[in-house]
């Protein structure tokens, strides 16, 4: 059984980063690729946002006792095998997962311009992703 108080701490967080992150992205793309502080901003949420969404796959993999993923990557895939996400969701989660390892890891190296795309272009899908696991760890398929 899914730890509810756990499951649901993880994804309140998820819920205000997300609204934080569609505050960053509601200003200019200019703004945003001079302003160092903003960057900063975006790239710790998005982390963050991240580290939720793989917290909340991995909880849910292993109450259902799926086979246990090897990377973050694969946490995406077996929630698609699965039938949890769908196959746009678990590109974007593969997505994250390789910039957190950016973020983590090569923090020399963010592209400041992919960072403002993943605003631009991301945000719903990670919201529809956090949607559908909250979903399938009630039991529903809604």
């Amino acid at each position: 059984m899914v730890d509810r108080e756990v499951f649901d701490r993880r994804l309140g967080k998820l819920e205000t980063l997300l609204r934080d992150l569609r505050g960053v992205a509601m200003v200019r793309r200019e703004r945003f690729l001079s302003d160092r502080a903003l960057q900063a901003q975006a790239e710790r949420w998005l982390h963050l946002t991240t580290e939720c969404l793989l917290d909340l796959a991995h909880h849910l993999i292993a109450d259902r006792g799926w086979r246990t993923p090897d990377t973050y990557r694969q946490a995406a895939r077996i929630l698609r095998e699965e039938g949890v996400i769908t196959e746009e969701a678990a590109s974007i989660m593969e997505g994250l997962a390789g910039l957190r390892n950016v973020l983590v890891h090569l923090y020399l190296d963010v592209d400041e311009e992919r960072v403002w795309e993943i605003l631009q272009n991301d945000l719903d899908a990670i919201e529809e992703c956090a949607a559908a696991l909250s979903r399938a760890s009630r039991g529903s398929s809604e």
